[in-house]
């Protein structure tokens, strides 16, 4: 990593901004699927899996589990 600085100072935060830009644009993603969950007229999501079995729930929690999510934003 030394060696990288010595080429190019600016590399280590062109990979930080990177990295950041990544993570929001998952957290965006995660709040587009859970905004429509909140408050007394949020709506269920119908998840189904690989089995075909079927859930229907209004759970944030729920959902972030079942989804199969691999982003580290979404732990």
């Amino acid at each position: 990593m030394a060696a990288l600085l010595n080429l190019n100072p600016k590399a280590e935060i062109a990979r930080q901004a990177q990295a950041l830009g990544v993570n929001i644009e998952a957290a965006k993603g995660l709040q587009d699927v859970l905004r429509t969950n909140l408050g007394p007229k949020g709506t269920m999501k119908m998840l189904v899996s690989g089995a075909g079995d079927i859930k229907i729930t209004k759970d944030g929690n729920v959902l972030l589990h079942e989804m199969q999510i691999r982003h580290p934003t979404a732990f």
